[in-house]
């Protein structure tokens, strides 16, 4: 289950290139890039957001409804935590 809030990994080094943001493992043992939607809600995990508040950003930025984007959100988070660069708080 997904928690309320999501905050990056203290763990990691980022970089924005282009419309993508490359995250490295501070054990460079990973290295993610993420596409222009998944940078988006990378960005948005400030710790003060939520799924409803990130899904909104994304329909305000894509034409997409907000089922799609509360879908795609939770995916991405989902993904994000996973690949241990997002935790829950």
């Amino acid at each position: 289950m997904i928690a309320d809030r999501m905050i990056q990994a203290e763990d990691v080094i980022w970089r924005r290139i282009g419309d993508d943001i490359v995250v490295i493992k501070d054990d460079g043992q990973s290295t993610h890039i993420l596409n222009k939607t998944a940078a988006l809600i990378w960005e948005l995990c400030d710790g003060k957001r939520g799924i409803e508040d990130i899904a909104a950003s994304l329909c305000e930025r894509y034409e997409v409804t907000l089922e799609e984007a509360r879908a795609d959100t939770r995916e991405t988070i989902e993904s994000l935590t996973k690949a241990g660069i997002i935790k829950y708080i």
